[in-house]
């Protein structure tokens, strides 16, 4: 078996890479290519492999996720992977896939921090099924305070998502940083990654957006949500339900990704009444 070759992903590798990856074998946000891309950065990402599988190395988690491609493609990976020594971690597994690495005689366990908040995009736009108390009063609260209009991000308007983004950007503490660097990655790669995005405008000239990308056919993961300072927090929940309302009848499951293992982005999932989880494990040799 030939030593692992890894290199900084790169939007070259985005064809291979997603015809690799299988949406219902690997469903999580985490090894969609959007996210891998974006992230690479800050999670010090790289990738190896070729057409028929890959597997990506986190210099941040100290871990490999899960191997993607073909069942040839992955048998190869796994193999370099068994020979790794002791204490080498692997992420991003389906209980299933967790279970063959048991077989293996690794040790699993189920990583509730980076597990997958799944929401109906219907509730979301509250139009069907259900919709917390809590999230419904935000958007009739930023509505009756405001009037604004809302239209898909694109080359005419993503001059005002990046002077906000500019802004924020300015005025982030160090712990910050991270999810902005993430932001103006997309801004930069928004058309080359086909992300879609929602621009807010209030009638006083002040704006919010949220962007998000196709996890999979039927599934839409949301991922940045930002605002002018000057506007109250509702303004988050206010992009989400205009943003499930326009992709609905496409995308019926929203993905809100993960909590990180924090109370306050928890609670801040389950505003958003999640109606499944894919439950993230992890395999360690």
């Amino acid at each position: 078996m030939r030593e692992l070759d890894f290199h900084e992903i790169s939007l070259q590798d985005r064809k291979w890479m997603e015809k690799c990856r299988d949406g219902e074998e690997n469903p999580f946000t985490a090894l969609s290519f959007p996210s891998l891309f974006t992230w690479r950065q800050v999670y010090g990402l790289s990738v190896a492999g070729n057409e028929e599988a890959f597997v990506v190395r986190s210099r941040h988690d100290q871990a490999y996720y899960c191997p993607c491609g073909t069942e040839a493609g992955r048998r190869e990976l796994t193999a370099a992977l068994r020979n790794s020594e002791k204490g080498t971690r692997l992420l991003y597994l389906t209980e299933e896939q967790a279970g063959e690495w048991a077989d293996l005689g690794w040790e699993t366990h189920c990583r509730e921090d980076l597990s997958e908040y799944l929401a109906s995009s219907s509730a979301l736009a509250l139009h069907a099924g259900h919709a917390s108390n809590s999230f419904k009063m935000k958007c009739r609260h930023f509505k009756r305070q405001f009037r604004y209009e809302t239209r898909p991000v694109c080359s005419s308007n993503i001059g005002a998502v990046l002077t906000l983004a500019d802004r924020l950007k300015t005025d982030s503490g160090e712990a910050e940083m991270g999810d902005m660097e993430v932001l103006m990655s997309e801004i930069e790669s928004f058309r080359k990654l086909n992300l879609n995005g929602l621009l807010l405008e209030t009638e006083d000239g002040r704006c919010a957006f949220i962007f998000g990308y196709e996890n999979r056919p039927g599934m839409f993961t949301m991922t940045m949500a930002k605002h002018d300072p000057m506007l109250p927090q509702e303004t988050t929940a206010v992009l989400v339900q205009e943003l499930a309302a326009r992709i609905e009848t496409r995308y019926p499951l929203v993905n809100l990704e993960e909590d990180l293992g924090l109370p306050g982005l928890r609670t801040a999932k389950m505003l958003y009444s999640p109606v499944n989880k894919l439950n993230v494990y992890e395999a360690v040799r």
